[in-house]
């Protein structure tokens, strides 16, 4: 809800609150009200008719014994804030009708040749008025409604009957009641901000109470996530040690066949893989809570990518025993289409982990201006109560340890994030024992829009030469990257620190009179330099705007984002020598 649609609410909140109020403080003014007509029944016994005072005391005490009732009645009430009006202008009715009652005085009380009735008249009206001011300032009109006609009839006769005293008592009158009528809207200010402030401070603890609740979950489900890492990344460090060291104990065997030491080298690139696998997710993970992913939108034929799909699993589920089919459509949808294709791979991937026999369906259904893509498989199902939990983050159903090739409990978790990134629609429906359809939801392209085609497959044919400038502290990458560009063709300088970087900028142009073509940083360096100030250190001092590329082993949201703020490209460590060739090959 934004703040001009809680506006409305938070102001009914704040009038039903100043009403509360209102009808608090009504109930000690009531016998106040009991006090003041026995005592001025009492000092105008002998100078006013029985027959005027007796009837007026009654009907006072009449009508505050109803107001009374009709108070305590509320108080004991549960009331909304769409009920404050009623209750509101209730209350102002009968303020309205004592305040004829008292300001009755002013008429049938009124004796010009008694000056003592006459002033004590003129006391009595005006303390009334101002006593009030307090009780009954929540809600000005309820103020208004009582002193207007307590004191003007008074002021009224006697500006009638003339005279010095009586002009003067009128003046005064008036006077007084301008000055209880102006207090009277400081007060409500005054009391209004208070509600207001208590309402604000109310709201701003639950705010803190829930992002304490907020910041307490996340640092729960950052704990679990970090255990949960940790597992999965010491299985397979853990293999490459046990094989490593089955490397070295045949280094002591008197024969060695090459079969095994082939077998040997076949699971260590298993392993190592399994490794680059779990990266690769927690940077995909990490990229998109950093808002390092880029949109593209595209119109393009949902057809070709559900081809691609179909060549990606097809084999995978022919090898399961698997039923894998790919209903045809024909259809133009706009949407990013490699985060479309990362969303459809996994929810394919995760059909095919936990199906183990019958069969995976890919098709699409038309709703309205959308179309729905489903995967359906016929695997164990999903019950009702894991539906949300099996989008967190390393979740696995009926995979308590964690088995590798049960995954790693994140493409769903990739999933949500994508979907919401390109504010797309997931939807599950599922029964245990019987199957799930997972299903995305695409806008459907305008008919005049054109087609956008999948980009080609690069060749294979490395980037022509070029000189780079390699920046890196670890002396064993800094060496090994060297040695690698420098078997491409590329001339290659390689330094370990900021300071060597700028010295070398300066000798190469130099010499040259130009500027690097590429700068190769790796993010965290030492004395807590980072890639990023490598690069626009650089860039200054050479003045030109030199290609660069962060290299990076750091998946924390914070450094994905300030990479990707600075415009820079990241590549991730293990890095790939052909996502490195690749990168040349953009460089023109």
């Amino acid at each position: 809800m934004n703040d001009h649609s809680a506006a409305p609410a938070v102001e009914a909140r704040i009038f039903s609150e100043l009403v509360n109020v209102l009808y608090r403080q009504a109930t000690p003014i009531f016998f106040g009200n009991f006090a003041v007509v026995v005592l001025s029944v009492y000092l105008l016994w002998g100078e006013l008719p029985h027959s005027v005072l007796l009837p007026w005391a009654a009907a006072i005490f009449v009508l505050t014994s109803l107001r009374i009732v009709i108070v305590r009645r509320d108080l004991r009430t549960a009331h909304g804030p769409d009920q404050a009006a009623r209750r509101a202008w209730t209350y102002a009715l009968f303020a309205g009708l004592s305040g004829c009652l008292w300001g009755s005085i002013g008429i049938f009380f009124f004796t010009p040749e008694s000056t003592v009735i006459t002033v004590f008249i003129c006391i009595l009206l005006a303390g009334m008025t101002g006593g009030s001011v307090a009780s009954q300032s929540s809600f000005p009109p309820a103020y208004y409604a009582f002193a207007l006609p307590t004191v003007l009839p008074f002021a009224v006769r006697c500006f009638a009957y003339g005279g010095p005293l009586f002009s003067v008592l009128a003046l005064l009158s008036l006077f007084l009641l301008g000055v209880n009528l102006a207090y009277s809207r400081n007060v409500h200010r005054t009391v209004r901000e208070a509600v207001s402030l208590r309402f604000e401070n109310t709201q701003l603890i639950a705010q803190l109470r829930q992002e304490k609740e907020k910041a307490e979950s996340a640092s729960r489900s950052k704990s679990q996530f970090l255990a949960a890492a940790s597992h999965d990344l010491r299985q397979p460090t853990h293999a490459l040690g046990l094989y490593i060291a089955t490397l070295r104990a045949l280094c002591n065997a008197p024969v060695v066949r090459a079969e095994e030491v082939g077998n040997i080298a076949g699971k260590l690139q298993a392993a190592l893989k399994g490794l680059v696998q779990l990266l690769d997710v927690l940077l995909d993970i990490s990229k998109l809570d950093a808002g390092a992913v880029k949109v593209k939108r595209e119109v393009f034929d949902l057809q070709d990518l559900l081809e691609t799909i179909d060549q990606q699993f097809s084999a995978v589920a022919v090898e399961q025993r698997l039923r894998f089919i790919v209903r045809p459509t024909a259809v133009l949808v706009q949407t990013d289409r490699a985060l479309l294709h990362s969303i459809l791979a996994n929810f394919v991937s995760n059909a095919l982990r936990y199906t183990e026999r019958g069969k995976i369906l890919v098709g699409a259904r038309r709703r309205g201006a959308f179309i729905e893509v489903q995967v359906l498989d016929t695997g164990l199902g999903i019950a009702a109560e894991q539906s949300q939990l099996i989008f967190s983050e390393f979740y696995q159903i009926g995979n308590a340890a964690r088995r590798r090739e049960h995954g790693l409990g994140l493409g769903l978790a990739i999933v949500k994030r994508t979907a919401d990134l390109l504010k797309l629609r997931i939807g599950l429906h599922s029964i245990p024992g019987r199957g799930s359809v997972f299903s995305v939801w695409l806008p459907l392209a305008p008919k005049v829009a054109a087609v956008t085609t999948a980009p080609l497959a690069r060749s294979g044919l490395p980037a022509a030469a070029k000189n780079i400038l390699v920046i890196d502290d670890d002396a064993n990458v800094l060496d090994s990257m060297r040695l690698l560009l420098s078997s491409w063709g590329h001339q290659v300088v390689a330094v370990s620190s900021l300071g060597e970087a700028l010295q070398a900028v300066k000798a190469y142009q130099g010499a040259s009179g130009m500027a690097f073509d590429m700068i190769l940083s790796d993010f965290r360096l030492a004395e807590n330099v980072s890639g990023i100030d490598v690069v626009q250190a650089v860039r200054q001092a050479s003045g030109y705007q030199i290609p660069a590329v962060v290299i990076t082993g750091d998946t924390s949201v914070e450094s994905i984002s300030s990479i990707a703020q600075a415009n820079l490209r990241i590549l991730h460590k293990p890095l790939a020598p052909e996502m490195l060739q690749e990168v040349l090959r953009d460089l023109h």
